[in-house]
């Protein structure tokens, strides 16, 4: 199936070159010329309508609501927000997924920033969804800060979090950003890149035109799996 697959990628082309409240507390894009220098220097440090009525009791909680319309969330947001104690971050970082999954990033951001004023702090998987949600909003500069909370938070990102940053790049076209990334994923040896991450970066070479690249890729992967084994 490798084989096959570098055969069609081959075959592709010649070329081998390269106001309502549910918007509250959202950011503005500032440019940040030092972005692929802060990259560099992180990864040196280093080596994802309401269909019911939602209900406020805590047991009602334990399994997360199915959300459906960006209103479901934030009333189930306020609805967790006001529990004393509040639920944990993984019930809160599920219904940011939900949303996520409804490509309402503007709201997950917005939802993110309620969860960060009333001192609800993140983890890798919080996080790594508020990466995706940037990078769909093609702010890239802002997925590359929320990287960096992870070092101020001690949190250490993992191999969905750099994979989400590379599909980030590819969205806007900066392959030699993508594959940086993945390059230093293979030198640091800390966080090595998986299946996913090499079809995300194969995906990239290949919207571009780059299909030798992506075959050294695939075969590179291909050696990886055969060690492995």
């Amino acid at each position: 199936m490798l084989k096959m697959m570098m055969r069609n990628i081959a075959a592709a082309s010649p070329s081998s070159y390269c106001t309502s409240r549910r918007w509250r507390g959202m950011p503005c894009l500032h440019s940040n010329s030092s972005l692929v220098v802060f990259a560099n220097d992180y990864f040196a440090f280093l080596h994802s309508q309401p269909s019911k009525p939602i209900k406020s009791t805590r047991t009602q909680l334990k399994q997360p609501p199915k959300i459906t319309t960006v209103e479901d969330a934030f009333n189930v947001f306020d609805r967790m927000l006001q529990m004393r104690p509040p639920p944990s971050v993984v019930r809160f970082t599920q219904i940011l997924g939900q949303v996520a999954k409804l490509k309402h990033y503007s709201a997950v951001i917005s939802l993110y920033n309620q969860m960060d004023v009333s001192g609800i702090g993140p983890d890798v998987y919080t996080l790594t969804i508020l990466i995706n949600c940037y990078s769909h909003l093609n702010q890239m500069e802002f997925s590359l800060s929320v990287l960096g909370k992870f070092f101020k938070l001690g949190l250490e990102p993992n191999v969905l979090t750099f994979t989400t940053l590379i599909n980030g790049f590819l969205l806007e076209n900066r392959v030699a950003e993508a594959a940086g990334i993945f390059n230093k994923m293979i030198a640091g040896g800390n966080c090595q890149p998986d299946v996913v991450t090499y079809g995300t970066l194969v995906k990239g070479f290949c919207m571009k035109g780059n299909n030798s690249a992506a075959i050294q890729l695939l075969r590179k992967m291909e050696e990886k799996l055969a060690s492995l084994a």
